[in-house]
């Protein structure tokens, strides 16, 4: 591992490092990317690029660019992990951070022999080419031998999640649909720590309970501390993993996790009082209003309901005009409720 971490230099150490292979008469190639998910084609095409020159140099795109010209929810993997497997490859010599949305700042720090890049990139499609070709370099492309790709590898997960095995298949319908909010009515308030998740009193035996009738438990959450920079998606998702990993040791499982980034200045419909997220949670889980049941712990999670059309439960602190639940006496009244025919439920 010494070996490995020892190829991952900062953009000063990465200076002295090239200036020391020229000195040794080295030719330096010089290639990028996110490398997310590791696979064949990234394997191929580094240990092609190797073959061209006598020492590589990688520069990892940031977690921040990856977010900013793929997409908000990606990388899966964060930067220390990726740039830890790419200086893994034995054909990899040295890694560095990209932090720019494009290379031609490191191209030109470093003016490398070959800058090089691989799959569907044909010559003139790129840009810094043209920096390359300025100083005498050259630009060089290898072409896959793999039809693999990080977000085909993502699409074909999400493919799987998709397929229910056989064996695990459940034609029970439904009792009913409960939606949950989940800081403040589920886990402590964690704005600035989403990560750490603390279950509040009754909410593990109360979805047990729920679980146990049938009930289809989705949780559906305002997030506008996304919004606005005070966690990012990654933070978010550890926090829910962190949360479905002690439901579902309790045996809990939760259906679906329907959130808004947004803060309340972006006026979209998803945010709670919209309706959006829940209308979406209702066709998803083909259960209607009448037997689905919202349980929050503020008023634009009751004026939601209201809207949407389904029965509210409110378990915030007390306020004049608005019935108060502990979360325990919510869970009894949705038991109680999907205990009577549909048309009975008002």
């Amino acid at each position: 591992m010494r070996t490995e971490r020892a190829k991952i230099r900062s953009l000063d150490e990465a200076d002295r490092w090239v200036n020391e292979q020229r000195d040794a008469g080295m030719r330096i190639g010089f290639t990028c990317g996110a490398f997310d998910l590791l696979h064949a084609g990234h394997v191929q095409y580094l240990a092609a690029a190797r073959e061209k020159c006598d020492r590589l140099l990688v520069a990892v795109n940031s977690d921040e660019s990856i977010q900013r010209y793929k997409s908000p929810l990606r990388p899966i993997n964060p930067w220390d992990q990726r740039a830890l497997v790419v200086a893994s490859l034995e054909r990899v010599d040295c890694v560095v951070n990209l932090d720019e949305d494009r290379p031609c700042g490191l191209i030109e720090r470093w003016l490398p022999d070959f800058y090089i890049k691989g799959g569907d990139y044909k010559d003139g499609s790129l840009r810094s080419s043209e920096i390359v070709a300025r100083y005498g370099g050259e630009t060089v492309f290898i072409p896959a031998e793999f039809e693999s790709s990080t977000s085909r590898v993502i699409e074909y997960i999400q493919a799987l999640e998709k397929h229910g095995l056989p064996a695990r298949f459940n034609s029970t319908e439904p009792s009913g649909l409960v939606l949950l909010d989940r800081d403040g009515t589920l886990v402590r308030d964690a704005i600035f720590d989403p990560k750490s998740i603390e279950l509040l009193d009754g909410v593990l035996d109360g979805l047990k309970k729920l679980h146990s009738a049938g009930a289809r438990l989705c949780l559906v959450t305002n997030q506008q501390g996304i919004g606005f920079g005070y966690f990012g998606y990654r933070d978010f998702v550890d926090g829910n993993r962190a949360l479905l990993r002690v439901l579902g040791k309790a045996g809990i499982l939760v259906a679906k996790i329907y959130f808004c980034p947004h803060s309340l200045a972006d006026r979209c419909e998803c945010r709670k009082p919209g309706t959006a997220l829940l209308r979406r949670a209702m066709s998803d889980q083909g259960v209607g209003p009448e037997r689905t049941f919202l349980i929050g712990d503020t008023e634009t999670d009751m004026q939601g309901a209201e809207l949407a059309g389904c029965h509210g439960l409110y378990v915030g602190e007390e306020q004049s005009g608005r019935p108060t639940f502990t979360f325990t006496d919510a869970v009894q009244t949705v038991l109680q409720s999907l205990s009577q025919p549909a048309q009975a439920l008002g």
